[in-house]
């Protein structure tokens, strides 16, 4: 396994429905993300620069036209933010569906990126067979440039024995604080941004949990 970081120029027309918030912003964190049939599930940790309202921030991602929901959930002395945007009407490049299908030719992980004023590091893991073809279409969709490539040992994780499903809810419900006491999201609201009843929600998380715990305890 390999791990490629890149570095992505904030020039992109990608970013221009989200200037605003970019510049606002004093760093970002994670950009965690999954897909949800046509829709992308995105999950980063941000600070913003100090006499910023995030609440009106917050309103200004939302009359954006694909972003269908987003929610800023504080946590310590910055905010998780959660954004659901359609990705068939998103001004992404046209090309940008050949990172898709690289990915369905193997181990192909966006493990996180950081941005700041300063510009935009995407980090992606991948097997070693993919690595010319990640690189290539890197360059190719958002015009990165390979700042390093290093082995990735993957460590023994119980969380690989989770379905791709039941990985989505657990890391959502971690992130956005539901484990935690008092919690900062119910199980409601976690329905609301998968798109899931609660029922089913509440499953996937009996499940994942289950099976962590047997990987630790077993």
């Amino acid at each position: 396994m390999r791990r490629v970081k890149f570095s992505i120029p904030l020039s992109l027309e990608y970013f221009n429905s989200f200037r605003d918030f970019l510049e606002a912003v004093e760093w970002g964190y994670g950009d965690t993300y999954f897909l949800i049939g046509n829709d992308v599930v995105k999950l980063v940790e941000v600070k913003f620069k100090e006499g910023v309202n995030p609440e009106e921030l917050l309103r200004s991602l939302l009359e954006i036209p694909h972003v269908k929901d987003a929610k800023l959930i504080p946590k310590n002395d910055h905010y998780l933010l959660y954004v659901r945007a359609d990705l068939l009407s998103a001004p992404i490049p046209e090309n940008v569906f050949r990172l898709f299908e690289v990915q369905k030719r193997g181990m192909v992980v966006f493990e996180k990126g950081i941005f700041s004023k300063d510009g935009v590091y995407l980090y992606i893991v991948c097997e070693d067979e993919l690595v010319a073809d990640v690189i290539s279409t890197v360059k190719e969709v958002y015009g990165g440039k390979v700042v390093s490539v290093e082995d990735y040992t993957p460590e023994e994780n119980p969380l690989l024995k989770l379905t791709g499903r039941q990985f989505e809810v657990l890391l959502l419900a971690y992130k956005s604080g539901y484990f935690e006491n008092p919690r900062r999201v119910t199980l409601r609201d976690l329905s609301q941004m998968l798109g899931l009843s609660p029922s089913t929600v509440k499953e996937h998380l009996r499940k994942g949990v289950k099976k962590v715990l047997e990987g630790v305890i077993e």
